[in-house]
């Protein structure tokens, strides 16, 4: 089955399966839908990610975070789930977060559900750790530290990919390269 990558020694499937993607999601769409990794007995991913100018946009009259990347438990991601995610305010700043959904409830209508982690600039890598451990997702962005209530947790889930907006799109191209590195149970 394409797109699956399972192993006994990791407590992770690798969605890049350890190596540099480029992904590229065009103008006007929110994602790019290449394959879809499914998730058993999960609970901790590990990835690095390069940005680049194209994160940079018009700060549109509601502008929500955009994901780069995280974990869902169950069938969809509004149930329990956690990202990394970004925004650019201004059109000159650019804020990395985390953002949690908790048993269907989303993080603008929940308490403690998001949270603005660091600044971020372009032509840099970074490197972040999400985990599920003792009903928190527990965030490790480079040397900042955020945890939020987890929700139900569930044994099976998906590996949630970059997705732009929710009610806004852009105007150009936007890439990043990203790489899911083992996580040793």
């Amino acid at each position: 089955m394409a797109g699956i990558f399972l192993t006994t020694t990791y407590s992770t499937i690798f969605g890049t399966k350890g190596k540099w993607e480029r992904i590229t999601i065009l103008a006007g769409r929110h994602s790019f839908y290449h394959s879809f990794h499914i998730l058993y007995d999960v609970d901790e991913i590990d990835f690095y990610f390069k940005t680049n100018d194209s994160w940079y946009y018009k700060e549109p009259e509601r502008n929500g975070w955009n994901k780069i990347h995280g974990f869902s438990y169950g069938n969809h991601h509004d149930q329990s789930s956690a990202r990394l995610v970004y925004k650019c305010v201004d059109d000159t700043l650019l804020l990395v977060g985390g953002y949690c959904w908790v048993d269907g409830v989303k993080p603008d209508d929940g308490v403690g559900q998001q949270a603005t982690l660091d600044t971020i600039e372009p032509f840099k890598t970074y490197h972040c750790n999400i985990k599920f451990d003792d009903g928190k997702f527990k965030f490790n962005f480079e040397d900042k530290y955020w945890e939020c209530p987890a929700g139900e947790h569930e044994n099976w889930g998906y590996l949630l990919e970059p997705y732009i907006g929710g009610v806004f799109t852009l105007d150009h191209d936007w890439t990043i390269d990203i790489k899911d590195v083992p996580v040793k149970k």
